[in-house]
């Protein structure tokens, strides 16, 4: 072989050795983005300054999350946030990573729901997420299975397919921390209930959590359900959500149905419920009663302590006076019904009457 064969075979060898290296630099990246890179890279160590979050689509749907020293509020609602489904949404964002690469051409963004999210008929949503001066914005789009999410940054052509998949619904409802009360029925010491038709009446235990449940006024010649049926009015205000919340009206329209909750700890929660348009509305109003307290039964079991440095948790009353005050809750038709009952419900039918 000539020395100038020779240097023309070295010559190719070199070029083919450099163009596996840089294919092989090439789908390392690819598979190193493919295996895992972070959408954010920087958000994770910035999570405990992020103060705002801001989710809008093209129809005017709009939610804005804002952290103040109480803790995230629906600024559109001027509503306490429910502060778990936020921190939730903001590591999702955080710990999100690329599982695919996908299209970067528009025609298919909307495939995806990776379009602009600035038109009207666009499924996408813009998320923003704002610590201090720095902020990080990503477009997503339609859910895969419930595992990933299809996602693109605005100013990116690239889509990717990323995991996991994080619950962007700008509808401000879904946003709100929609709990009104918690209140155990074995806590209850009396409930007072004034429907809108029929008489007014009283249900009563004489001791926490007595399973003997008593009906004042008892009609003549009537017998009251069990104590059990009775107990589970008590119970309405235990776990008792709304569906959504309004700002009170004014005028305030009248209320068709009241009840008032007393318990033994003193807490005396008072609702003001009406109907409207096969809805159900109630304003609550909550104060502490100090003789109800000074009643609280030797035999009660003291509260724990707490832990040493430990912050005391929120009174009731005072979280619920400061939420309550100027709105309406929207609540579900069951839910209302069961605290409003007439008295005829509470009754065994008239002997020789079916139910």
């Amino acid at each position: 072989m000539t020395a100038r064969r020779l240097q023309w075979v070295g010559l190719a060898a070199a070029v083919l050795l450099a163009a596996g290296i840089w294919l092989s630099v090439q789908r390392s990246g690819e598979r190193a983005d493919l295996g895992g890179s972070a959408v954010f890279g920087d958000l994770k160590a910035a999570l405990a300054d992020v103060d705002e979050i801001r989710l809008s689509r093209g129809d005017g749907g709009r939610t804005t999350l804002r952290k103040g020293t109480g803790g995230w509020t629906v600024v559109e609602r001027s509503y306490p946030a429910d502060g778990q489904r936020v921190r939730e949404l903001a590591l999702g964002l955080a710990e999100m990573k690329i599982v695919e690469r996908k299209t970067s051409d528009p025609a298919n963004y909307p495939k995806l729901g990776v379009e602009a999210p600035e038109a009207p008929t666009a499924t996408s949503t813009l998320v923003e997420v704002v610590a201090g001066a720095k902020a990080w914005s990503l477009i997503v789009g339609k859910n895969a299975e419930g595992r990933a999410v299809y996602v693109r940054k605005p100013k990116e052509a690239a889509s990717a397919l990323a995991s996991p998949a994080v619950a962007v619904d700008p509808d401000q409802k879904r946003w709100v921390d929609r709990l009104i009360t918690d209140i155990p029925g074995a806590e209850v010491r009396d409930l007072s209930v004034t429907p809108a038709s029929g008489p007014a009446y009283v249900l009563s235990r004489a001791k926490r959590g007595d399973a003997e449940v008593t009906l004042n006024p008892l009609p003549k010649g009537r017998t009251p359900l069990s104590s059990m049926s009775l107990g589970a009015q008590a119970d309405a205000l235990a776990a008792f959500s709304f569906d959504d919340v309004h700002p009170r009206p004014s005028p305030a329209p009248d209320a068709t149905d009241r009840a008032v909750y007393r318990t033994f700890d003193g807490q005396v929660v008072e609702l003001a419920g009406r109907r409207a348009d096969e809805k159900a509305y109630v304003a609550v109003s909550v104060r502490r009663d100090a003789a109800l307290a000074e009643s609280k039964p030797a035999e009660a079991k003291p509260a724990e302590a707490e832990p040493a440095g430990a912050k005391p948790a929120p009174d009731a009353v005072e979280r619920l006076t400061a939420r309550a005050n100027g709105v309406e809750y929207e609540v579900p038709l069951y839910k209302y019904e069961a605290i409003f009952k007439p008295q005829s419900e509470l009754l065994e039918p008239p002997a020789g009457k079916q139910p």
